[in-house]
């Protein structure tokens, strides 16, 4: 059973800061499951009925962690009948959150859905260079200047785009960039005549992939859902 801790998912739903949710669960405000919770750090169950007050509180959370498979749309809707990411979420988190950017269905890996708008603008705004990174293996075999050429800016159909070749070895690369264009860590390797055959995003800033499995969900660790507070309060 997925659980998380009340005290942060209470500060997901937006009820309060730590300390002010902390305070309101020592006093005895808060009932889980139809049994008041005096502990802060107690682990819930996700999906739990929780209520402040007497009053339910909204169970859609700030942010989830999406380990995306081959071949999923990141749409919330698709007149075609073809899988989308909204058919993983259910009609409750469906409803009320969205994916972050997206990746394309040939790609796999990280993706975050949101409930806040302005947590997910300044997690895309160019000028927050929110990182992204990508690991790609790619057909034919990279020069000594990659590293160069993709730092200098690559021309694309939508512009000159820019990216950091962090790792490399033999036909497989890591590289990072802080912009989100569609398609475009694959148009940048294309043009320098190395053909992505397999892309995996593993990083959105401070959030990583690490061993989700595919196809599963997750709530942020406590220094991710810090970093994202951060964020939305243009704190980073």
């Amino acid at each position: 059973m997925k659980t998380i801790r009340l005290d942060r998912f209470l500060v997901e739903v937006g009820v309060g800061s730590r300390t002010e949710v902390s305070k309101c669960v020592r006093r005895g405000r808060v009932v889980v499951d139809g049994a008041v919770v005096l502990r802060p750090e107690q682990h819930i169950p996700v999906g739990a009925t929780v209520t402040v007050d007497g009053e339910a509180v909204e169970v859609t959370p700030l942010v989830l962690v999406y380990h995306k498979p081959v071949g999923v749309l990141v749409t919330m809707d698709d007149p075609w009948g073809r899988a989308t990411v909204a058919t993983l979420l259910g009609p409750s988190l469906a409803a009320g959150m969205h994916p972050v950017g997206r990746l394309d269905a040939d790609s796999t890996g990280l993706l975050l859905f949101s409930s806040d708008g302005v947590l997910s603008q300044r997690l895309l705004h160019p000028r927050r260079r929110v990182e992204k990174e990508y690991v790609a293996t790619v057909e034919g075999t990279p020069t000594a200047d990659l590293a160069q050429r993709l730092r200098a800016g690559v021309a694309t159909e939508e512009g000159v785009h820019c990216a950091e070749l962090v790792a490399a070895s033999g036909s497989c690369l890591t590289v990072v960039v802080t912009e989100g264009k569609h398609r475009m860590v694959r148009r940048m390797l294309a043009n320098v005549g190395l053909p992505v055959l397999d892309l995996q995003r593993v990083r959105f800033g401070a959030i990583r992939l690490g061993d989700l499995p595919v196809g599963e969900l997750r709530a942020p660790t406590a220094d991710e859902l810090q970093w994202l507070e951060d964020l939305r309060g243009g704190r980073v």
